[in-house]
């Protein structure tokens, strides 16, 4: 089980990076539509504000991946799955982080 585990993490390690990198690339779309003039700077600042503390957010859940300990007793992969999801969500709960990451 612990090769299933350390699969799990790596999975979920790839889909935080995926996520950061989505959001830098909204980074960039709002970049450009301020360059356009097409939002306000207080738009603009606003968005960046909220774009930078969800990659902060999930940063912090990439590296609280390794604290994560699946039950001693769960054999079946999807309630060892359902464990972690329920931990990272535990996670964004108690450190309030913005719901777009919990999702």
């Amino acid at each position: 089980m612990s090769n299933r585990i350390s699969s799990i993490k790596k999975v979920f390690k790839i889909e935080f990076e995926e996520a950061e990198n989505d959001i830098r690339a909204l980074m960039d779309y709002y970049s450009g539509r301020f360059e356009n003039s097409e939002i306000t700077p207080y738009v603009w600042q606003e968005n960046l504000a909220l774009l930078m503390k969800e990659v902060s957010c999930i940063r912090e859940l990439e590296s609280d991946l390794d604290d994560w300990t699946p039950p001693d007793d769960q054999i079946d992969p999807l309630l060892v799955l359902n464990s972690l999801v329920d931990f990272l969500k535990g996670l964004v709960d108690k450190h309030g982080y913005p719901e777009l990451v919990k999702i």
